[in-house]
């Protein structure tokens, strides 16, 4: 059984197909950015190269990542093959709550609420760890000849909002001069803040590299 068909989700009430939106094209005509489908997975294209061969053919070069698993691959292509095309798409959510390792997802336009698995999150466990309620998500439906239209993963959004519930005050100085104390915030994450934050602020926090912004006003 492949990746795609053993991925697995619920939705609280099923979702409408919105029709047939896969085909192939051949692959001196597939762009940087596109899905396709290769060896039963779905493979986001990072880039590509045309290339000619001294005997009068071209051959297509092409850097894959596994839509997935951070798993990559380096594929050659005859200019007269085709891949089959696949839709991904995003969709506005809503994150509500966390049932193991389920997430819980409201749709912001059709209130249609889903669940999927915490493994689906772009960022893994610590990014899961950064949800907090009400939280914008962003969705990513795959669609494929085999499944149709699927979620298949979630992330947050690139920066987001924290309080901070506690403050360590022993504090290290910086190179340049700044010195900065560990803030806990609300969900128990630790990260190093400026000395002039206080238990109760809140603060903007990258997500991805989980460091200090700025305090919010």
């Amino acid at each position: 059984m492949s990746l795609l068909t053993s991925f697995q989700w619920t939705v609280r009430r099923s979702l409408l197909p919105l029709g047939k939106r896969h085909y192939k094209l051949s692959v001196g005509s597939i762009k940087k950015g596109q899905v396709v489908q290769l060896k039963d997975k779905a493979w986001k294209v990072l880039a590509r190269d045309h290339v000619s061969s001294g005997r009068g053919g071209a051959v297509v070069k092409m850097e894959l990542q596994d839509i997935l698993s951070p798993a990559k691959l380096n594929e050659r292509f005859k200019s007269s093959d085709t891949l089959e095309i696949l839709n991904l798409s995003e969709d506005a959510y809503q994150y509500l709550y966390s049932e193991g390792d389920q997430i819980h997802l409201l749709n912001l336009e059709s209130f249609e609420e889903i669940e999927m698995l915490a493994s689906a999150c772009e960022g893994g466990e610590r990014a899961v760890n950064m949800l907090e309620d009400a939280m914008p998500i962003t969705v990513s439906f795959l669609t494929t000849p085999e499944k149709g239209r699927f979620p298949c993963l979630f992330k947050l959004p690139n920066n987001y909002t924290y309080t901070v519930e506690s403050v360590v005050n022993r504090a290290g100085q910086a190179a340049k001069g700044t010195v900065y104390k560990t803030a806990v915030l609300t969900n128990g994450t630790k990260l190093m803040v400026p000395e002039f934050v206080n238990e109760g602020d809140k603060i903007v926090v990258d997500i991805e590299t989980m460091k200090y912004m700025k305090r919010e006003l």
